[in-house]
């Protein structure tokens, strides 16, 4: 199978997934958008070789295939980064919310007192 070939199906398969997922509600709409456009940009630069080529030529990577598996990477390593992001502000929400409940705890008891 050609590689160009293979990652235009896998790309395709991963909007679908992706698609199907948001419908059911197991996605937010933001990370849906997210895949969306990185599967979008996978499948343009597989469909399209000579934009492939043109693009690897200039950032100086030899074999184009390479270039769809780097783009994947690096946009992994984006989501990675905001999901840091995000459990980071899940995190302090939680601390916050502990801190409230103790406090609404601590007034109760000392009302009922």
């Amino acid at each position: 199978m050609n590689v160009y070939l293979y990652c235009t199906f896998l790309s395709l398969i991963f909007m679908f997934v992706t698609i199907y997922y948001s419908r059911k509600r197991r996605l937010d709409l933001r990370y849906c958008i997210f895949w969306l456009a990185i599967s979008s940009v996978l499948i343009i630069l597989s469909i399209n070789k000579g934009m492939l080529d043109g693009i690897s030529k200039k950032i100086g990577i030899y074999y184009p295939p390479a270039l769809l598996f780097v783009t994947g990477i690096i946009f992994s390593f984006l989501l990675v980064f905001l999901l840091t992001i995000e459990i980071s502000d899940l995190k302090r929400r939680v601390i916050n919310l502990t801190q409230e409940l103790a406090i609404l705890k601590n007034t109760s008891e000392a009302d009922n007192e």
